[in-house]
């Protein structure tokens, strides 16, 4: 989720996970070098040609030698923390980067709109939406991953309809906020089934536990604490983004930097899809042990915790299908369903049109990364 608790957001039970795309292995160079690298830390490397957004050609286009981009720090490596403990890597962006670490997407995106970032990283559909609802002009330009929630409830219920009138509890006003309600109204049971938000998933457990609520949505050692008292999970964040109610963690640019330095946006997607390999890849625990500086834990909790979390990561072979913008998309269509949670929890106006919400999901750039469009 990434939006108000990221230390807690990623710790998660395995699922089942494609290949990744052979023909992005074979685009796509691996990292070879390895190094950890601090917070708020610079990495630099040297230039290169890369991709305009409005051509679609990786040759030509503006560059700019230095770029600020927020991470979010917790437990599990990411592609940002792939690319910054790299230097190699880091070098393939042609640009001195630092790394600036972010507790909260909505915050981070309005830093953003005031110029404190180039790209920002892990921003779920909630703040993301309502960013671009209210005028900050930034385009997704990489879908990274799901959420990992569940929503446990006791052992006697075993079906959705159990579920009426009773409380569940979750994050207040989060994307697995989002997720929950659109879950229930794909199970009929708006109105039918109270949602209380927390301030925190650690409080959801503490009253679902104290037998204050019949269902807690929670993630990671909260959803093995419950589990351990007997609870199950009734359904996921995956199943729910089957449904027709995903929330994505994603990659968002600056306007500004796609038309006027669109050769090292290209660039930086290109190390997004390299570091994201690498996250899969035969040597991938060293990986997230070199990450461990820059998200700030030791490396044998960040190994640990982004080997559980793996799977959550959306697989280069769907990365497309996720991210398209046009008529049919799924991250479009759930923006606009994240667009009517975002008016009713009043952070916008106005629910924006399909057409301005699309024209902010940008594929250029990942498409060219994908075809090996990066020199």
């Amino acid at each position: 989720m990434r939006y108000l608790t990221p230390l807690a957001r990623r710790m998660a039970a395995l699922l089942a996970l494609g290949l990744l795309a052979a023909s992005c292995l074979a685009a796509c160079g691996s990292s070879s070098a390895s190094s950890s690298s601090g917070s708020a830390s610079s990495a630099s490397g040297g230039a290169g040609a890369s991709s305009s957004s409005a051509a679609g050609d990786p040759a030509g286009g503006g560059t700019k030698s230095n770029l600020s981009v927020g991470y979010f720090t917790g437990l599990v490596a990411e592609p940002e923390t792939v690319i910054g403990s790299v230097p190699s890597l880091a070098a393939q962006t042609g640009a001195k980067i630092k790394w600036v670490p972010i507790t909260a997407g909505a915050t981070a995106l309005a830093e953003m709109r005031a110029g404190a970032f180039d790209l920002v990283a892990g921003v779920g559909n909630p703040p993301t939406v309502a960013a671009i609802a209210n005028g900050t002009p930034i385009d997704v330009v990489w879908a990274q991953s799901f959420d990992a929630d569940s929503l446990l409830v006791p052992k006697s219920i075993t079906s959705p309809s159990q579920l009426k009138g009773k409380t569940i509890g979750d994050l207040e006003g989060s994307s697995e906020d989002y997720e929950l309600r659109g879950w229930l109204n794909v199970q009929h049971l708006t109105g039918k089934v109270n949602v209380l938000g927390f301030a925190s998933e650690q409080a959801a457990t503490a009253a679902y536990i104290g037998g204050k609520i019949s269902g807690a949505y929670v993630e990671g050692a909260l959803e093995e604490q419950l589990t351990a008292k007997g609870a199950h999970a009734l359904t996921n964040a995956k199943q729910i983004a089957n449904l027709g109610y995903p929330s994505l963690d994603v990659l968002v640019a600056t306007e500004s930097d796609i038309k006027n330095a669109p050769a090292t946006v290209q660039k930086y997607a290109c190390a997004e899809v390299s570091a994201t390999k690498d996250l899969f890849g035969p040597n991938n625990k060293t990986y997230f042990s070199d990450s461990a500086k820059l998200l700030g834990v030791p490396a044998n909790q960040a190994v640990s915790a982004t080997s559980a979390y793996l799977p959550y990561y959306i697989p280069i072979n769907q990365e497309l299908h996720w991210l398209s913008g046009g008529s049919g998309s799924p991250i479009l269509a759930s923006y606009e369903k994240t667009a009517t949670f975002d008016k009713q929890q009043g952070r916008i106006q106005s629910v924006p049109s399909a057409s301005i919400l699309g024209a902010h999901i940008n594929d250029t750039f990942a498409k060219n990364a994908l075809a090996g469009k990066c020199s």
